[in-house]
């Protein structure tokens, strides 16, 4: 194909009935494991939960196109399945509202040592870069992690993130990821250059590892203006103590992408508690916000959109927070939240 960039708007385009498909939808408690496969801001590496149909986290638009001309033509062209996979990065990030306005199209496929990689989508919000990706392992595997580095504007990226990533279908060699990556220190007020540079993935296998070194380079221009726009800010003063340390949150932040609740830790001593913001609002909806990220400068809650979105209508949220002891040593979370402060209540500027 001689216009391969004109060949992903096309299949951007494709409209396909999901209904067409068989569906499987995931109880509570499984959503809200893959929604929180990461807790901390310092771990880099993916831990995974097989999912008989990844349709109710991850709508996929599937372009089964390599039964026509065009869609041989498509497939020769990238020499990868995954050229023929898109989908909404709203649904993708659990995200019922339309997004697409603040989204950067990226849709760059880079193919090494046999693996097909692919970003499909960017989104500037404000402090946090927002990416969504298709793998091809092209072999099976039980799951794999990467170790990747991420450039903004020339400059080495060195903050925390998070993530949630899994398999696309029952193949074991399809998989997607949606990566948030901490840009606190960088201008993202225009447009940016980024590039994102994996040079080594390692295979979990059934019995053994391996791990595979390659290049897969990705460089793009994208955009948080629009987003910023229609960013709200409202100051918070409130704090509660856990272990003689100080939890104060000093303002709720949100758009349509995004719900966040930031903050500081102060004081001496580990922070070895879960962190949990848990209430309703006006209209009686359950709202959650759980601990994001926490480093000695600042703490992120998010909100917990297992129950959807948050209505555009509500006037009010009122949160009470709650806390868990991480484990000692490494094994299962202790799900034992006990309230430890008093409620409040923020007001929205609607």
């Amino acid at each position: 194909m001689k216009d391969s960039k004109s060949i992903y708007e096309l299949l951007n385009n494709m409209k396909i009935d999901l209904n067409d498909y068989e569906k499987e939808e995931l109880n509570d408690v499984e959503k809200q494991s893959l929604k929180r496969t990461f807790r901390s801001d310092t771990v880099r590496t993916f831990n995974f939960k097989k999912i008989a149909s990844i349709t109710a986290a991850l709508v996929l638009t599937v372009g089964v196109l390599s039964q026509t001309d065009f869609g041989k033509g498509v497939y020769a062209a990238a020499e990868s399945k995954i050229s023929e996979i898109t989908y909404s990065i709203g649904k993708s990030l659990g995200i019922e509202r339309d997004i697409e306005p603040y989204a950067n199209v990226v849709n760059q496929v880079v193919e090494d040592k046999g693996v097909a990689v692919k970003i499909t989508d960017a989104i500037i919000d404000k402090d946090e870069l927002i990416l969504t990706t298709i793998f091809d392992t092209g072999r099976e595997v039980n799951s794999f992690c990467l170790d990747y580095d991420v450039f903004i504007n020339g400059k080495k990226i060195n903050n925390g993130r998070s993530g949630t990533m899994g398999p696309i279908d029952e193949s074991k060699n399809l998989y997607f990821a949606a990566d948030y990556i901490d840009v606190k220190d960088i201008d993202t007020s225009s447009d940016i250059d980024i590039r994102i540079k994996i040079d080594e993935i390692n295979y979990h296998l059934k019995d053994k590892e391996e791990r595979i070194k390659g290049n897969w380079e990705f460089e793009f221009t994208a955009n948080g203006e629009e987003l910023n726009a229609n960013t709200n800010v409202i100051p918070l003063e409130y704090q509660f103590n856990i272990d003689g340390i100080q939890y104060s949150l000093n303002e709720y932040r949100y758009n349509p992408v995004s719900q966040k609740i930031i903050g500081k830790i102060n004081g001496k001593g580990r922070n070895d508690y879960d962190v949990e913001l848990r209430g309703s609002d006006n209209l009686g909806n359950e709202v959650v916000f759980y601990l994001s990220r926490s480093n000695k400068d600042e703490m992120v809650f998010k909100y917990e959109d297992i129950k959807g979105d948050l209505s555009d209508g509500i006037e009010s949220i009122s949160l009470t927070p709650y806390a868990t002891k991480f484990p000692e040593k490494s094994g299962r979370m202790n799900n034992d939240f006990k309230q430890v402060g008093e409620e409040f209540t923020i007001y929205l500027n609607n």
